[in-house]
């Protein structure tokens, strides 16, 4: 099939969703060999960042929010909700940091990344949390 070609019909078991995704067609590209190049569907692949994110964010505050509750309460959530973003975000770095000094680079360079001292960067990421 020519890459650029697409399937207007699919025969699916109805108990799967099907959906469009909106990107570029770079992108678009991008992702079908990324799928291609795992031996796997785009939908298997698509279908597995899906179940991924929903997995990730299972038990998040912000999911049992009453939207018609006291603004306190939602405030209070939505801040529960940027600090497990931060957390995420900050065993990333960790990783990533870690894995830069593995391969060559120095504390100095990672606290230069992160705009902080090269003693906050060891301290923060030398070891896994």
């Amino acid at each position: 099939m020519h890459q650029g070609a697409t399937c207007s019909v699919v025969a699916m078991p109805s108990k799967h969703q099907l959906a469009r995704v909106a990107v570029s067609p770079e992108t678009w590209l991008a992702f079908r060999r990324a799928a291609l190049g795992q031996g796997i569907s785009v939908a298997a692949y698509l279908g597995r960042l899906v179940d991924a994110e929903v997995k990730r964010r299972g038990n998040r505050t912000i999911e049992a929010l009453d939207p018609e509750g006291p603004p306190a309460d939602q405030a209070i959530a939505a801040l529960a909700e940027v600090r497990a973003s931060i957390d995420e975000l900050d065993a990333v770095a960790g990783r990533l940091a870690r894995s830069a000094v593995a391969h060559g680079g120095s504390w100095s360079d990672v606290a230069t990344s992160l705009r902080i001292s090269s003693d906050q960067a060891a301290r923060a990421y030398a070891e896994p949390r």
